[in-house]
């Protein structure tokens, strides 16, 4: 643990603890677009973001190693995001499907 000092403007000081940051041993999660895909699917047969709950959705993607605190805090990230940025997400997510090269017909020289 760290400890340090704050000065109080009446003079008196006092000790604050701050804990130590640890770091999960497990590897971070990457929400590729075809996961974010599933989880939106799952939401939206679920009621939408308001009404699904963490459980359900992961029962509902069944996918492996996704863990519950995985899909707590993409709910959280997603219940937040206004309808705007979620119809612009779903755009981008899309043309980036569509339009991704296909570097097969290339010819070197």
């Amino acid at each position: 643990m760290y400890y340090c000092t704050v000065q109080m403007d009446n003079s008196a000081e006092k000790s604050k603890t701050i804990r130590q940051y640890r770091k999960s041993s497990l590897p971070r999660l990457r929400w590729t677009p075809q996961l974010h895909r599933n989880f939106v699917e799952a939401v939206h047969r679920l009621g939408g973001k308001h009404q699904a709950t963490p459980k359900k959705i992961m029962q509902m993607m069944a996918v492996t190693g996704l863990k519950i605190s995985h899909i707590k805090s993409h709910l959280q990230m997603y219940r937040s995001m206004r309808e705007s940025t979620i119809s612009n997400e779903f755009i981008a997510i899309r043309n980036y499907q569509e339009k991704r090269p296909n570097y097969s017909r290339c010819v070197h020289k």
